[in-house]
């Protein structure tokens, strides 16, 4: 089993970092303009975002370091097998016959950490795809490359 690249749990700090962020704002907005005119409301206008603040910062410490410590992959002879999840357990496979194509996506985050994302499209319902992300970009462009040679080509 590999593991990925653990400058990913800061990429993912980042994006929990955002989002807590987003969220106090709209909390600080809600408290603000609908909260602060609720005649008995018990607590004092900023609490709610102070919450979501406690709440995201303990979310964006935490996270990023168990989702790293739970997300595994490896490529088998006729597979590959991706395990993964904190809350929620999942365990894919995807057989490199099924395998139809495979993108190396890198987002503004991801390029300051030298890292990518691998995207490997399978046969199969919308959304039968799968993410590999965390990959150092060279890594993520042999792996591509592999794969390729196991996936099988249609005959025209």
């Amino acid at each position: 089993m590999m593991q990925l690249n653990p400058d990913v749990k800061s990429v993912w700090t980042i994006y929990y970092l955002r989002r807590t962020l987003f969220f106090i704002v709209i909390t600080l907005c809600l408290d603000y303009f609908a909260l602060s005119e609720i005649p008995k409301w018990p607590f004092f206008i900023g609490f709610t975002p102070l919450v979501v603040f406690f709440i995201g910062l303990i979310t964006t410490i935490v996270m990023p370091r168990l989702k790293y410590k739970y997300w595994f992959f490896e490529l088998r002879a006729d597979e590959l097998y991706l395990k993964r999840g904190v809350l929620t357990k999942i365990d894919s496979t995807a057989p490199y016959c099924r395998i139809q194509h495979i993108d190396i996506s890198q987002n503004v985050v991801e390029r300051l950490f030298n890292l990518s994302r691998l995207v490997i499209y399978t046969a199969g319902t919308k959304g039968a795809d799968l993410i590999i992300p965390g990959l150092p970009h060279y890594y993520a462009q042999e792996l591509q490359t592999k794969l390729k040679e196991y996936t099988v080509e249609d005959a025209v």
